[in-house]
């Protein structure tokens, strides 16, 4: 995810605020006679900006909302920022389809989901990668999913007037999700070893850093004993989901990336259905 950066626009600030400082100074050295309002004409509004605007911006800068990314890492990590940017009541629909409505008392989720060693996204190909960098999205959510219990929870978030606001949770069983096949699949895959290893295809085709030179790569295929040899960690456990827009209708190739919150880095791990079922078929870092 991005991080929003405000060091440029703080130099800038505390330049001009240097730049002011230098000024009075050595006007009043020249001339200590202090002038009047008439002498100096109307009042003119400071272009420095208070110490209470500077925490403010601080906060939350709202040119976070363009991509949705740099919002969700804002509002996941700033309850103040939740409160205000979550469409209350809001409509909270159960597994069972039961609707409830939380009141901003009421609200106090926990987003360490989001907080672990690494993030996943899930893709159909290569192409839907770049979807988070299009600014005109409007609708976005983010999955939780628990691949221990089989359940999925989806925040959904809306964009309206420039900006991001949380609109609704809805909790989904495996079995009504448009990834339901893929996901009971992988759901065994992360916790049958014998499973996982006979779901692995009998060549996987990887695209790698050399581990022994960093400016040189590796393509080619390992076998289903070379495999745990290549890769860092299937993601297991608890993992997310961020829906741009994409939809899986009966998939017949996954990739899901595995994103490193320590140092942006990713790993790609690919799917695809054989027959009637699925296999890892490909890796990529």
């Amino acid at each position: 995810m991005r991080h929003i950066k405000y060091i440029k626009y703080t130099v800038v600030c505390i330049g001009i605020a240097m730049m002011f400082s230098c000024m009075r100074t050595a006007k009043k050295g020249t001339d200590d006679a202090p002038k009047t309002t008439a002498e100096n004409g109307a009042a003119k509004v400071s272009i420095l900006i208070t110490d209470e605007e500077l925490d403010l911006e601080d906060s939350y800068n709202t040119r976070a909302d363009e991509l949705f990314d740099d919002f969700l890492y804002n509002y996941i990590n700033d309850s103040d920022l939740q409160c205000q940017r979550t469409i209350f009541p809001l409509t909270e629909v159960g597994s069972d389809g039961m609707v409830n409505e939380i009141g901003e008392r009421e609200w106090n989720y926990d987003f360490s989901f989001m907080k672990k060693e690494y993030t996943t996204n899930i893709y159909n190909d290569e192409r839907e990668k770049s979807i988070n960098e299009d600014t005109t999205l409007t609708l976005a959510s983010l999955e939780k999913i628990d691949l221990l219990s089989r359940t999925l929870i989806s925040f959904d978030f809306i964009k309206d007037d420039g900006k991001w606001n949380l609109k609704a949770i809805r909790h989904i069983p495996f079995d009504k999700s448009d990834l339901a096949d893929f996901l009971r699949f992988y759901s065994r895959f992360t916790q049958d070893s014998c499973f996982n290893y006979a779901s692995l295809a009998r060549s996987i085709h990887i695209s790698m850093m050399d581990p022994e030179d960093e400016e040189q790569s590796i393509d080619g295929f390992v076998t289903r004993d070379q495999w745990n040899t290549v890769h860092s960690g299937i993601p297991k456990g608890v993992i997310t989901n961020i829906r741009y827009g994409q939809r899986y209708k009966a998939p017949k190739r996954i990739l899901m990336e595995k994103i490193s919150m320590g140092n942006g880095m990713s790993e790609t791990f690919a799917f695809r259905r054989n027959g009637t079922r699925w296999e890892l078929s490909g890796y990529e870092n």
